[in-house]
């Protein structure tokens, strides 16, 4: 699968049943960002064409273009995809401020 991302428009949170790789084929850089849990997150960039990211499954990720435009392939195989809700975001835990 090919996805085109630009300034309005970007891979949302979601997660995957199976594990997979994206992969940067041209255009600007991405950020792909994975949070295993819902609060702690991780952030990379695949700044070349071929460059690519293994996204772990049922690993919350989402990924935007750093630039005017970028171009990603995925194989999504059979895996079932689970789409967040438009305002979640990985939340930190909840603590005790001092």
């Amino acid at each position: 699968m090919k996805e085109t991302l630009d300034r309005d428009h970007w891979i949302s949170w979601r997660r995957r049943s199976e594990e997979f790789a994206l992969t940067l084929d041209e255009g600007d850089p991405v950020v792909v960002t994975i949070s295993p849990n819902g609060h702690d997150a991780n952030a990379s960039i695949l700044a070349r064409p071929g460059e690519c990211k293994r996204v772990p499954k049922q690993q919350w990720f989402t990924v935007e273009s750093l630039g005017s435009r970028s171009v990603l392939s995925y194989t999504v195989g059979n895996s079932k995809e689970e789409v967040a809700d438009e305002d979640w975001y990985p939340r930190p835990r909840g603590g005790t401020s001092k």
